[in-house]
């Protein structure tokens, strides 16, 4: 709920508490407010946000761990990559291979689900544009619109591009962690 009101503070530069109450008075009807409207006005997109922060947490990490794998088990000069093979060490891998099985991951994730990334930022902007009216258009609807007008995936290449340096630099700090927690 609180993407919603982070996302008209960053567009609209209004603070928290005004961020807030617009998003709850945009679920008014006709000058009268819903207490139930108005709380669903903080879950916009929720279902989308989820989807992308499960499957997109999903692929990410699975794309590292499966290509940190995979460099292991070259490096060890397996004849057949087994990359489900859990007892491959990975600790020994270099950053340089860190960084690259991180930067895949990182595309991956970001190939997977930016067309519902992109239906979730719409209605985010729905929910700014259309204050009191009752109108409400829902992510299948702007699904549909945006692969007719063919925008689907625009600025995916930029942030295809922006996800594999980031993941480059986060991942393998991740992994440093998480083996000095385990240490």
């Amino acid at each position: 709920p609180l993407t919603v009101v982070k996302t008209k503070q960053q567009i609209m530069v209004w603070g928290f508490r005004k961020a807030a109450s617009e998003t709850y008075l945009s679920g008014s009807e006709n000058g009268k407010q819903n207490f139930f409207r108005g709380m669903r006005q903080f879950y916009t997109g929720f279902g989308l946000h989820f989807l992308c922060f499960t499957l997109g947490g999903s692929v990410y990490f699975t794309a590292y761990e499966m290509s940190k794998r995979y460099f292991a088990q070259k490096r060890c000069g397996y004849q057949e990559l087994d990359l489900f093979n859990n007892k491959v060490r990975t600790s020994n891998l270099s950053l340089g291979e860190r960084m690259i099985s991180a930067a895949a991951a990182g595309t991956s994730c970001w190939c997977v689900i930016f067309p519902a990334d992109v239906v979730r930022s719409r209605l985010y902007a729905q929910s700014l544009s259309h204050h009191s009216t009752s109108e409400h258009v829902s992510g299948f609807k702007i699904a549909k619109r945006l692969i007719q007008e063919g925008s689907l995936y625009k600025g995916m290449g930029v942030t295809v591009l922006r996800a594999g340096p980031v993941a480059a630099a986060v991942l393998p700090v991740y992994d440093s962690v998480l083996s000095w927690l385990n240490a």
